[in-house]
Order: C-alpha cells, then sequence, then structure tokens
C-alpha cells in the first residue's frame, strides 16, 4: 500500500534539517511525543553531505491481541535505516521491525523530502509504502493491517510536528 503525506513545519529547511539531525533532537522527540515508548539512536554516521542513520524506536501498542493471541509489544518496535542527502534535502529510508517473525512478513520504505515555502515555513513531504507478505489465504488481512500500519505510522508523524516546532523555536533559534 502506497502513502503519501505533506505537513507545514514552522521553520524554514535549514532549521527544519539542523533540527532533525542535532543530535538533542531524539531525546526530546521522545520527551515530548506521546506516542513513542523509545527513541535510541544505534547509530549515525556524517559523510560529508550525506548523514546516514540507525535509529530504534518503539510506539505504544495499538493492538492488544490478534484472535486469541496476545500482541507483544516488540512487535511494534522497529529500526529506521536512512540515508539524509543534505544537497537533496531528502532522506531515503527503511523501517525494519526489531521482530524477526514481523521483519519477515512486513516492507515499509520511503522517502521524506523538505521544500520552502517561504515566509519561514516548510513542507515536508513523505511518500512511501508499506507491504505485507502474507500466505495467499490471509491476504484479505494483509490489506487491513496495510492500512492500520499506515494509519499509525501517519500518526506518529502528525504528533512529531508540534514536538519539532517546539524544538526549532526553543533550541535551534536560541542556540
Amino acid at each position: 500500500m502506497r502513502f503519501e503525506t505533506r505537513q507545514r513545519i514552522q521553520g524554514t529547511v535549514d532549521e527544519v534539517e539542523r533540527a532533525l539531525l542535532d543530535e538533542r533532537y531524539l531525546d526530546f522527540l521522545l520527551q515530548h511525543h506521546g506516542v513513542l515508548l523509545e527513541v535510541q539512536p544505534l547509530e549515525i554516521k556524517s559523510e560529508g553531505d550525506l548523514v546516514r542513520r540507525k535509529v530504534r524506536y518503539r510506539p505504544k501498542p495499538v493492538i492488544a491481541h490478534i484472535g486469541p493471541k496476545k500482541v507483544p509489544p516488540e512487535w511494534f518496535a522497529f529500526i529506521e535505516t536512512s540515508t539524509y542527502d543534505k544537497r537533496k534535502h531528502s532522506l531515503s529510508f527503511t523501517n525494519t521491525p526489531t521482530s524477526h517473525t514481523i521483519s519477515k512478513m512486513m516492507i515499509n520504505t520511503g522517502v521524506l523530502k523538505l521544500r520552502d515555502l517561504g515566509g519561514g515555513q516548510t513542507e515536508r513531504t513523505m511518500e512511501g509504502e508499506v507491504t505485507l507478505k502474507l500466505p495467499l489465504l490471509m491476504k484479505p488481512l494483509a490489506l487491513i493491517g496495510e492500512k492500520i500500519i499506515q494509519s499509525e505510522g501517519l500518526k506518529i508523524l502528525d504528533n512529531e510536528v508540534p514536538v519539532l516546532n517546539r524544538f526549532i523555536a526553543e533550541i535551534i533559534r536560541k542556540g
């Protein structure tokens, strides 16, 4: 299932980029987000205009049971593996579930782009795909699951906007 979302950030492209790449931002995000239970940088490497990252995220579980089976909270944890290109103001990413069982079934990839809107505002566009690979008899469940995953992922992004705006105002502009 393809997805796309556009969000307006209260900051210039430079400010948004500096905020997203600031080493303090992930802790700030965890402290103020509300849906995320864990945000842990695993690896961050700057290579000229490229920044390569691996970050573990664990959002609050949104499904308690699938049928009679209890869903472990770890099923919702994932590792973002991404590369940010400062010249293109673009980030390509793959989100891989930390659960081996789930990672065999789910693919989530995409691209985030920043675009100047003028007046000190930036548009953040994210587009990508969420795919569940399930056995043939479970294909109808895959479509439902993809919609739920997409919806919850977009909620995480939407909840991030006020946190990002606050970080720009309180940290980036005053730093």
